[in-house]
């Protein structure tokens, strides 16, 4: 039985290992989707600024950023590591903000993602600009968050109601948290795009993906299961059988699953099909007694590796602090006996809002299996009545693609004609504002991206003019610099 301990409010696991030398990590949940459009970047900014800290400690450290959390680990002598966790709290309480430009030099060189490409790309299919669909963006960039950014994310979220402590070995003498003192923070996630049946996206990434929502897991642990049998046998073909691929991957955040596989140059629909073709396979028929085995030889294997009452308390404890209902605590004898109709249902019911992704010129390899192509965000049938901005003459000139494009103002917000179709934004739709050397960008939390630029639409400044007068002065900013030295070269 796990006790509830405490160490200045933050939960205090202990592991059972018997060593000298102690491990911990402190583990928070906060990620890449709790940020805005405006401060892309900023939990992994608080991450890099906290570290600089106690970068000259004389153990081994680590940090991570991903979608749902932030963790800080060390291994050393129990002097040295609660040294390094005393100093970081302190960080957490008091960033170091004066370091934010170097560190910001520092992040975009890192050019680091929370989630895969193709994984950050299906999320923000799924959820536009707004939480899991924001590590598909980059926002102002590193260089366009402030001090007050990072420093007010830090009181927010690294508080102690937020945290846990894991410790292996001797607890440190002299422990003191002290983190920034409020409420464990209230969350919110976006309620994720469902479409007509099974749909596919393509973009430029090399390779094959799919986004499946699945139910909780049960006991028996079923949807965990499915993927990785859908995993397992996308790796096989795409790896071991064909030599497609190097990297097969799988992410997950709340009950979305991603399985992604990379192509080498000249496989991208060949790695599309597979994916494609496994999905429905499974779906259909369910895995084989042998693929069915493996998966649950695997999670057996996990337990019996794992101190499972300490897995499962720190499981609860995450789950409880994102606001996740709880799952049932997993029976292996219950595991043993799914069959493999079991495995083909949980398949079949994540069908109708699957979306699969390939490359744009393999969509084919989805088509021929019942998804059909979608743009990666909402479009609707036609223009809305307002106030209309067509291209200039200019524009009409010299720009073929200009010459079906319309700006559309309306009481609602905005709307633009263009060769996927019609976008619209509406003003309380509105993630941010981006300022460019061009055109400004609108971009929606339903994944809608509106230029209004007046060298291109005749008249449009005044489109600007309610476009600020109805918008937050906080969602505008400059695009990074960094993105531009990018397009540049």
């Amino acid at each position: 039985m796990i006790r509830t301990e405490h160490v200045d409010g933050v939960r205090l696991l202990r592991h059972r290992d018997v060593q000298e030398h102690t491990d911990v990590t402190l583990t928070f949940a906060v990620g890449a989707r709790d940020e805005t459009l405006r401060t892309v970047g900023v939990a992994h900014a608080v991450e890099h600024l906290v570290m600089s800290t106690v970068r000259q400690l004389p153990i081994q450290i680590e940090a991570e950023v991903d979608l749902t959390t932030t963790s800080f680990a060390a291994s050393g002598s129990p002097a040295r590591v609660g040294e390094f966790l005393n100093r970081l709290c302190a960080a957490l309480a008091d960033p170091p903000v004066d370091r934010l430009a170097v560190e910001a030099g520092v992040l975009a060189a890192e050019d680091g993602w929370a989630a895969h490409p193709m994984a950050a790309f299906l999320l923000f299919a799924r959820y536009g600009a707004a939480g899991p669909g924001l590590t598909w963006l980059e926002g102002a960039g590193y260089d366009g968050l402030t001090a007050e950014h990072v420093a007010s994310f830090a009181r927010k979220w690294f508080v102690p109601g937020n945290a846990v402590l894991q410790v292996s070995g001797p607890l440190p003498d002299g422990l003191e948290l002290r983190l920034p003192q409020g409420p464990a923070p209230s969350r919110e996630y976006p309620v994720g795009r469902l479409l007509d049946g099974p749909s596919a996206v393509g973009y430029g990434i090399p390779g094959g993906a799919v986004l499946l929502t699945l139910p909780s897991d049960d006991a028996a642990r079923v949807p965990m299961l499915a993927m990785n049998v859908l995993e397992n046998r996308i790796e096989e073909q795409c790896r071991h059988v064909a030599g497609h691929s190097y990297v097969v991957d799988s992410q997950a955040v709340g009950r979305d699953f991603i399985i992604f596989a990379e192509a080498r140059e000249g496989t991208e629909e060949a790695v599309a099909r597979a994916v494609a073709e496994a999905l429905t396979d499974l779906a259909a028929h369910g895995p084989s007694e042998e693929e069915l085995t493996l998966a649950v030889a695997r999670l057996e294997e996990s337990l019996a590796t794992t101190d499972r009452e300490l897995a499962s308390a720190f499981g609860v404890t995450m789950r409880q602090l994102m606001g996740e209902p709880p799952l049932a605590p997993i029976d292996v004898v219950l595991a043993k006996q799914v069959r493999p109709a079991d495995i083909a249902a949980v398949l079949r019911a994540a069908l109708p809002s699957a979306i699969g992704y390939a490359e744009h010129e393999a969509l084919d390899a989805w088509k021929a299996h019942g998804f059909h192509p979608e743009a990666h965000c909402r479009v609707v049938p036609e223009l809305p009545a307002g106030k209309v901005y067509k291209p200039s003459l200019t524009a009409r000139t010299f720009f073929k693609d200009a010459r079906s494009l319309v700006l559309v103002q309306t009481e609602q917000g905005l709307a633009v004609r263009d060769e996927d179709g019609v976008h619209e934004i509406r003003w309380d739709e509105v993630a941010g504002v981006m300022r460019t050397d061009g055109p400004t960008v609108v971009l929606g939390t339903n994944g809608c991206a509106i230029p209004v630029d007046p060298q291109m639409f005749r008249g449009s400044g005044a489109a600007l003019d309610e476009l600020a007068r109805r918008t937050d002065p906080g969602l505008w900013f400059d695009e990074s610099a960094f993105t531009r030295d990018q397009d540049d070269h």
